[in-house]
């Protein structure tokens, strides 16, 4: 379930550590404005670690490391009740219906049945009132992501042109070959035909049209584009360094020997920009956001009251 609840909000999720000493719970830890942060509250957030650690003994370095991760916690309280301060001062309310369209909308893009949903909550170790629970959170920071944030985002349509030349290695599919094939009859000589072809007698679409027994006679022989990749090894070794237009070794195709033309060669085709403008659009949103969540928070860090009580 954790892909689905991954969205690029800024907050940092810190592993969680714990001690076995006494807590007093109701001792305040940190002031947040007209909010506070309580042991107990801390001890709550670190219980599925306690839980883990049970009676063990810690060694010095790992009393050091949960020293550290226990502050990394409390932080991420600090920050969250930032968050829902903000939340309220915005008024944003999350309905029960919003919760459901969620969740259908989430089942339908992965492709999930109703049990197979519920399957998938349960394997992540939640119940499905705690899963709607953090689906709940995670929509009231979307929205309040979209008072504070959106409308500051723009990307143009220049940096998507330039992030698409940037990613030319991901969208790169290879070496493509528009490949053309004279399935040749018993009673004719692939070797004959092929010189014939360099001899300039006949075309290779002549060729085609004269003697093949094989797919698209009536397309000068073209049986589409295919990645150099995947051809198969025979079909590879026949074309391999073989001009446009020309015509490679002899094989067998079918039973039958055949002639195979690369009739057009592209070294490095892409995939077409308007295949992946929406994501590479969506990716570069992603990282303004980002960017201005970041700012934004840090100010929002700036102008409340945050006072640490140790």
């Amino acid at each position: 379930m954790v892909r689905f609840l991954a969205i690029w909000f800024v907050l940092l999720v810190f592993p969680l550590g714990a001690t076995a000493s006494d807590a007093v719970y109701d001792r305040i830890l940190v002031k947040i404005n007209e909010d506070i942060i309580t042991q107990y509250d801390l001890d709550e957030a670190m219980q599925p670690v306690l839980k883990q650690i049970g009676d063990r003994e810690l060694s010095a370095a790992q009393q050091e490391q949960v020293a550290v991760l226990r502050k990394q916690a409390l932080e991420k309280l600090v920050n969250d009740t930032l968050i829902a301060q903000e939340i309220e001062r915005y008024g944003i309310e999350i309905s029960s219906d919003a919760i459901d369209k969620e969740i259908e909308a989430l089942k339908r893009n992965e492709g999930l049945s109703d049990d197979e949903f519920l399957e998938v909550v349960k394997s992540d170790g939640m119940t499905i009132e705690e899963f709607r629970d953090q689906l709940k959170s995670i929509i009231e920071k979307r929205e309040l992501l979209g008072y504070a944030v959106h409308s500051k985002v723009l990307v143009t349509d220049t940096e998507i042109k330039e992030e698409y030349e940037a990613r030319r290695s991901a969208y790169s599919m290879g070496k493509i070959v528009e490949l053309g094939i004279i399935m040749l009859p018993p009673d004719v000589a692939a070797q004959e035909v092929k010189k014939r072809i360099e001899d300039g007698e006949l075309t290779f679409t002549e060729a085609v049209a004269k003697y093949s027994i094989g797919p698209a006679k009536d397309s000068g022989g073209s049986i589409g584009e295919v990645a150099w990749a995947d051809l198969a090894d025979d079909w590879r070794d026949s074309i391999n360094g073989v001009e446009e237009g020309d015509v490679g070794e002899p094989l067998t195709v079918r039973g039958n020997e055949s002639l195979l033309s690369p009739i057009k060669v592209i070294e490095d085709q892409m995939i077409p920009l308007e295949d992946v403008r929406d994501d590479i659009f969506e990716d570069l949103m992603d990282e303004k956001r980002e960017t201005v969540f970041k700012d934004y928070f840090d100010k929002l860090k700036q102008r409340s009251v945050i006072v640490y009580m140790d």
